[in-house]
């Protein structure tokens, strides 16, 4: 990656508000001067944009609580015993100071799971007061339904628009949270790609520094060494950082963070943790050592409870909402080409128990000989095929076939799979017993839960990953499953559905 000119080391070393420590200092004691009037102009210029940050997330949650409260005055009307201002002013100072509190406003470093759990905390308290207030007061018996329209509109809505609200703002220059990255190392690198990747995240990383210089970073942000941390705050208004130093002595890390990740509000440290859960982990007092906490959700029986809950009662609206359309394709699978209008293909579902995965067929009959002859007529395709067990170009699936893919209807009958509790709605997606081997040690993994109808690997890019990043999707859903983490990836189901991302 090239060095953007404002981040020129000559400029840095040009600063005058600050003297550097150096190996020729007596002391090696930082010594900063008097802030300048740049200096306040730049922190002036750095508040407005957090403020704006602010100002665009509120107004999106307003404007999302006055949609769902609109909708439900017009649905039940305004005879509820409750002033329609009066409610919404009420809700919004609750909700808005709810979310100060938990750090969802300008939400920064918060992953869309964490902020669907918080904000259907906060929702349903709320809401469940005014539920409270509409069976003791409220003089219509129809007022405990405006309750429930709007407590069920926003647990849809608030995440879609606060994601919607990130996607929009991302594609500013001004939002966000400048990042220094700590450790050229191989930890430092990919957490500086990944993060420079998403910018919904909110933390923008402007490079990596590091003491140890290493040649293979100077392409991937790598900045110069620590001591250029305070130049870099005053410049970009940096508050966030994050250590990724997982190999360096523990001495090393505490006086990195003493020197120079102490002058900034936010730090990640990044442990040599690699492969433990990470979405719900939480850090905790161990006898006056930091530790971290674990929580193996797939052995709670509440979280495990309300996932076949969901998956049964969903599965059933779906039904009812798509019989139509699904007795339509039905017709046109069997008017198109000879054979079955469904197929069923055995696949390795809980504990390693083989079950039959069912699909509208999308292949013409005799499809085996006809790809063994396409591929030796294509032995170019033959390393895709083995690689990813898929090809852009499959000789073997019809017209109305790709149609299907392309749309992934295909998939639709299996919500029979899900009522049975063979699948569930989000999981792993359910893979043949040849396939087992390539999943390595996260095959132990794979069989802890329920395949699923779609999945991490789904909204994630689906044909355009991977095989092996699909493994480590898969096991990264395992580690940090839970209700939250399903719901947020049915919300992006839809979008990638729609966009047909990654699909053929």
């Amino acid at each position: 990656m090239r060095l953007p000119q404002s981040l020129s080391v000559t400029r840095l070393l040009d600063r005058r508000d600050i003297v550097l420590p150096n190996s020729n200092s007596s002391d090696g004691v930082l010594q900063v001067r008097a802030p300048s009037e740049r200096d306040a102009v730049e922190s002036a210029r750095h508040s407005l944009r957090q403020l704006a940050t602010y100002a665009v997330m509120i107004l999106a949650d307003g404007a999302t609580l006055a949609f769902a409260m609109g909708l439900a005055f017009t649905v039940c009307g305004l005879g509820t015993g409750f002033d329609p201002v009066m409610m919404f002013w009420l809700s919004a100072g609750v909700m808005f100071a709810s979310f100060v509190m938990l750090g969802l406003y300008p939400g920064i470093g918060i992953t869309p799971a964490v902020e669907i759990r918080q904000t259907t905390m906060v929702v349903s308290v709320v809401m469940s007061a005014f539920a409270a207030a509409t069976l003791l007061h409220a003089r219509d018996p129809w007022a405990l339904l405006h309750v429930a329209v709007v407590w069920m509109t926003l647990l849809v809505s608030m995440p879609v628009s606060r994601g919607m609200a990130r996607w929009l703002l991302a594609k500013t220059s001004w939002w966000g949270a400048p990042t220094v990255i700590f450790g050229a190392g191989e930890t430092g690198v990919s957490i500086y790609e990944s993060l420079r990747d998403n910018p919904t995240w909110g933390l923008r990383p402007i490079g990596i520094v590091d003491d140890s210089i290493r040649s293979e970073a100077a392409s991937q942000g790598y900045l110069g060494r620590t001591s250029e941390v305070p130049d870099l705050v005053r410049e970009f208004g940096v508050t966030w950082c994050v250590v990724a130093m997982p190999d360096r002595p523990r001495e090393e890390i505490l006086k990195l963070v003493d020197d120079y990740a102490g002058m900034i509000p936010h730090t990640l440290v990044v442990p040599d943790l690699a492969g433990l859960p990470s979405l719900w982990t939480g850090a905790t007092d161990c006898g006056g050592f930091p530790g971290l906490r674990l929580k193996e959700r797939l052995l709670m029986p509440l979280p495990r409870i309300s996932k076949r809950f969901v998956d049964i009662a969903l599965t059933l609206a779906v039904i009812v909402m798509c019989a139509p359309l699904m007795i339509l394709l039905a017709v046109i699978v069997k008017l198109t080409s000879r054979g079955p209008v469904f197929y069923g293909q055995q696949r390795l579902g809980l504990h390693g128990k083989p079950f039959k995965a069912w699909k509208f067929r999308t292949m013409v009959p005799n499809a085996d000989a006809i790809l063994e002859e396409y591929l030796e007529k294509h032995e170019e395709l033959r390393e895709e095929w083995e690689r990813d067990h898929k090809l852009k170009k499959d000789p073997r699936v019809t017209l109305v076939g790709r149609f299907l893919r392309k749309t992934s209807l295909d998939e639709l009958p299996q919500v029979w799979n899900v009522l049975t509790g063979e699948m569930s709605l989000v999981g792993p997606r359910p893979i043949v017993q040849a396939e087992a081997d390539r999943y390595g040690d996260c095959f132990g993994l794979y069989l802890r839960v329920r395949p699923g109808i779609t999945g991490l690997w789904q909204v994630s890019g689906r044909n355009n990953t991977t095989y092996e990043e699909r493994v480590q999707l898969d096991g990264y859903y395992v580690r940090n499953w839970s209700p939250w983490l399903d719901f947020c990836i049915l919300l992006s189901t839809i979008r990638v559905v729609l966009l047909r991302e990654g699909a053929f």
